[in-house]
């Protein structure tokens, strides 16, 4: 049968399972905006559960919950802690009121399901409050920057892990193609010789750099803005209730969290966001560089370069016979223009935030989750599906080696300028490649041309 509730609005109806309140019910109805709930985001639900479980430790310490009262809370917190009542969490991630509704769902949910523990009904909120009790010494523009810095918290180890994978996966190739001789390209035009290892070697490093910087920056996330309240004076929290917070939150969460430095700049500014889906963002156009390198690599042999063979995991037209395409690097270049536009929306939303607080932490944790999933997912798969088959054609990649002209310059110190251009121009005379001419005028032999290029491609420090 369903539930009354009533706000300053006015009264409605609930379903009588349902944990969320009135509060939560108009939010689904005003915010239905995109196909995406904050309960499909588990490690932000988490995050709300473990500061609402510490605030009511930190609440009951000093006299302002009940024993009773803290005991149901924490237990609710640990219900959803452990995954139970996610369906609850109802409101969508780009609400509108500047996160209001999210904090708002997350209290009527642990309220509600706190009553039930205490033996009473959903709604009877006399004997606990969504507001007095739940959301004691707290104020959604406290809350929910610091649940979504702890959720980005969270998930960080598992993104940080698959581009460890990728980047370890990378190296593997670059230590196996450590002595394939091919022609280095720049302005896609011919330049020196390398190896396809050395090439191969650069993107893991690259890889391994944008891991790092990640790490780094998400560490500094640790620093929340609880305890602030509403505008960063701390009004609402009682003596006492700031130190324990962080007490108990960091206990329970295994982290080293503190307080801002100056309360006020943590209320205000987003930057700790900001710089963090920076970070994203650059190991997304890193990573989709590389992408496009290996679809020029792979380019086909007989109308392309053709150095590298990528796996063919499935056809690649409804129209030509037999074509693959570069599916996953391609993949890997849309999940990067996603990403830019991601971390886009956030540069916006934190220069949108206005005097005290930042109304659009909705949209920035929308966006820095979906950036680390697409990463985190996008980055396992290309290890897994394209980067661990890669093949190294040997052949073709001397043959587009010894077909340059720009090999030239390797053989000045041996030659001299002055035949090494002659030797250049009667190859164009006579529409022959460089290293042929040079092997007809008995000069070198093709195994000490390829030495001398060999040498060259590791010229000595």
């Amino acid at each position: 049968m369903p539930r009354t509730e009533t706000d300053s609005i006015g009264p409605r109806e609930l379903p009588d399972d349902a944990l969320y309140g009135v509060n939560t019910l108009r939010a689904t109805e005003n915010f239905d905006i995109s196909p995406l709930s904050i309960g499909n985001e588990p490690a932000f639900i988490r995050a709300l559960a473990s500061i609402k479980k510490a605030a009511a430790k930190s609440n009951r310490e000093i006299g302002i919950l009940t024993n009773a009262q803290a005991e149901a809370i924490v237990t609710a917190c640990d219900e959803i802690l452990a995954g139970q009542h996610h369906d609850q969490f109802v409101v969508n991630l780009l609400e509108g009121s500047g996160g209001t509704s999210i904090n708002m769902n997350a209290n009527e949910v642990i309220a509600n399901r706190s009553l039930q523990i205490m033996g009473h009904a959903a709604g009877q909120y006399e004997h606990l409050s969504p507001n007095d009790h739940v959301n004691s010494g707290q104020s959604t523009n406290d809350v929910v920057p610091s649940a979504v810095k702890l959720a980005v918290l969270e998930k960080a180890p598992a993104l940080v892990a698959a581009l460890s994978c990728l980047a370890e996966t990378v190296q593997e190739k670059a230590d196996e193609f450590v002595d394939v001789l091919k022609i280095g390209r720049t302005c896609m035009q011919a330049a020196q010789p390398m190896t396809l290892g050395q090439e191969f070697g650069g993107y893991s490093a690259a890889m391994f750099r944008v891991r790092n910087k990640i790490d780094t920056s998400v560490a500094d996330l640790q620093v929340l803005p609880l305890g602030g309240t509403a505008i960063g004076t701390g009004l609402g929290a009682q003596p006492g209730y700031k130190e324990a917070v962080y007490r108990h939150l960091s206990a329970d969460l295994g982290l080293p969290l503190r307080p801002a430095e100056n309360m006020f700049d943590g209320m205000q500014n987003s930057d700790s966001f900001a710089r963090v889906s920076s970070e994203f963002r650059i190991a997304a156009e890193v990573i989709g560089k590389i992408s496009l390198d290996l679809i020029i690599l792979s380019s086909g042999t007989k109308s392309g370069i053709g150095e590298i063979k990528l796996p063919a995991v499935q056809p690649g037209s409804s129209i030509m016979p037999g074509k693959v395409n570069p599916v996953l690097p391609m993949m890997m270049q849309q999940v990067a223009y996603a990403i830019v536009g991601n971390d886009a929306a956030v540069s916006l939303a934190s220069l949108g935030g206005q005097l005290e607080i930042n109304h659009f932490e909705p949209v920035i944790a929308s966006r820095l989750f979906d950036s680390m999933d697409l990463l985190t997912r996008g980055s396992l798969i290309f290890a897994d599906k394209c980067i661990s088959g890669i093949r190294a054609l040997e052949d073709q990649a001397l043959e587009n080696l010894l077909g340059s002209s720009a090999l030239a310059t390797v053989f000045v110190p041996q030659f001299g300028y002055d035949q090494v251009s002659k030797i250049v121009k009667q190859a164009e005379a006579d529409n022959k490649d460089f290293v042929d001419v040079l092997i007809g005028m008995g000069l070198l032999s093709k195994e000490e041309v390829v030495n001398a290029l060999r040498s060259a491609a590791y010229p000595p420090p």
